[in-house]
């Protein structure tokens, strides 16, 4: 026989050994275990635990399992389902202002899908259409880095050497150079 085989012979009779005495001395503590109605009562106190512990449902703001509002009534808004322990200001509806609330035409989702799709033209190499969309917005809103660089950058692709100047003056001085960068690839250099 090897010595591994010994040692593992060993240490199997050790554990076995040992959980001989364990089941031994836990039949002679009298230690047996909790009765069923005991172990419910632990269950349901755990579940009310439980339930006190998470921030309460729609269903328990009401007067009961019948707290749907009858049919015509009006809903319950957001802030009556909010419980009230102070002031919280993450728990607050904005207050409309008709003055601060004019249509903001920097965050206009219109212009920002506008502009998202020219550059999902220019993506596709349909280069003549994102410059005409790209210019379109400029004219809406002029200085929109986005589309300056779709504009230099298509036209510099169609060799379009003097749109691509004349927009390139207005992009900042790192996009500059980006598309100087890109537009040396199609033969269009820029003059400051």
């Amino acid at each position: 026989m090897s010595v591994r085989t010994i040692v593992l012979g060993s240490l199997a009779a050790l554990v076995a050994a040992g959980g001989l005495y364990l089941l031994v001395e836990v039949r002679s503590s009298g230690a047996s275990a909790p009765p069923d109605d005991k172990l419910a009562a632990d269950d349901r106190a755990a579940r009310e635990a439980a339930a006190r512990a998470r921030p309460p449902r729609v269903e328990d703001l009401g007067a009961g399992p019948t707290a749907a509002p009858p049919r015509g009534a009006a809903r319950p808004t957001p802030e009556a389902l909010t419980p009230r322990r102070g002031r919280d200001p993450r728990h607050e509806l904005p207050v409309a202002d008709p003055v601060a609330d004019k249509p903001d035409p920097v965050a206009n989702p219109d212009f920002d899908a506008a502009m998202l799709e020219a550059n999902k033209l220019y993506d596709r190499h349909n280069y003549d259409e994102a410059r005409t969309l790209a210019l379109k917005l400029l004219e809406r809103q002029p200085g929109t880095v986005r589309m300056l660089r779709v504009v230099v950058a298509s036209s510099c692709i169609l060799g379009d050497a003097e749109t691509s100047q004349k927009y390139w003056l207005e992009l900042p001085e790192f996009d500059r150079g980006q598309m100087t960068t890109r537009c040396a690839r199609f033969g269009v250099t820029f003059t400051p």
